[in-house]
């Protein structure tokens, strides 16, 4: 497995990757990071995976990146279901960086659960 420098992270990234306890890339992060980088795709991508295997870092990681580049030439939407991104979890917060930080309103994780 490659590390997060050979993922196309700029050196100050992979050292905070290093100081977060982040040694080795996992597989949604190999997967996203070098796609998000490049614009494959027309820089939307998609990543799935299981609770716990990195996927918050998959897309923040190449987006610091991108806005230590260029703070106004980048747009970003993030979509996360309720039960994971929405209100109370602390996944992202409201203001990072001078950049605002919304949540669509949308179902209760109970609701969702009702179909």
């Amino acid at each position: 497995m490659s590390g997060f420098a050979e993922l196309g992270l700029s050196s100050w990234l992979v050292a905070q990757c290093r100081q977060l306890g982040l040694k080795q890339p996992t597989p949604v992060q190999l997967g996203c990071i070098p796609a998000i980088l490049e614009g494959k795709y027309g820089s939307v991508v998609a990543g799935c995976a299981k609770t716990g295997s990195g996927k918050t870092a998959a897309f923040v990681l190449p987006i610091l990146q991108k806005l230590s580049e260029d703070p106004y030439g980048i747009f970003c939407l993030v979509l996360t279901p309720t039960r994971h991104g929405g209100p109370g979890t602390g996944a992202l917060p409201e203001t990072t960086c001078g950049h605002r930080h919304t949540r669509a309103p949308g179902r209760s994780p109970a609701q969702l659960q009702h179909f």
